[in-house]
């Protein structure tokens, strides 16, 4: 999934995406060009907010959550590495098994731990191939196996 960012502060988020306590204020200015497109590595849903994961423009070694309303969607293509579970307290997460099936995954992530970064790498380079194949080449496949005899 490949997104486009439309907006890079704070005033263009809907109110409900606001919050002074993580510095997500209508001055905040995020690290984001407009107009550039982002991978989306997972995405996250709680209380009515949608999130994206992606390699901003400061990206280090792990993507950073950015608010859905700043992007939008170029190539709605789901990546055939994601999975999804919907965790007891309502939140909705799209991810990689690995995030997913540990719930200290993006913790441990950030903190540097050897095997998760080593593994977001791999899954990273994975993903990022499978967002530069353009869409044209997934549509012929899929209109094969949607025509193939049964």
């Amino acid at each position: 999934m490949k997104i486009r960012c439309i907006a890079n502060t704070g005033a263009s988020l809907p109110e409900n995406y606001l919050d002074p306590a993580v510095n997500r204020t209508t001055e905040t200015l995020f690290r984001l060009t407009v107009g550039k497109e982002y991978i989306v590595y997972a995405i996250d849903q709680a209380e009515g907010k949608f999130w994206y994961y992606i390699c901003d423009d400061n990206f280090i070694y792990y993507p950073q959550k950015h608010c859905a309303p700043l992007f939008e969607i170029v190539d709605d293509r789901v990546s055939k590495y994601w999975r999804f579970k919907l965790w007891e307290n309502g939140l909705l997460e799209i991810a990689f098994p690995h995030w997913l099936n540990d719930p200290y995954f993006y913790e441990k992530l950030t903190d540097k731990e050897p095997a998760e970064v080593d593994l977001f790498k791999r899954i990273k380079a994975l993903m990022d191939i499978e967002a530069e194949k353009p869409p044209e080449a997934t549509e012929i496949v899929e209109k094969e196996l949607v025509t193939a005899p049964i």
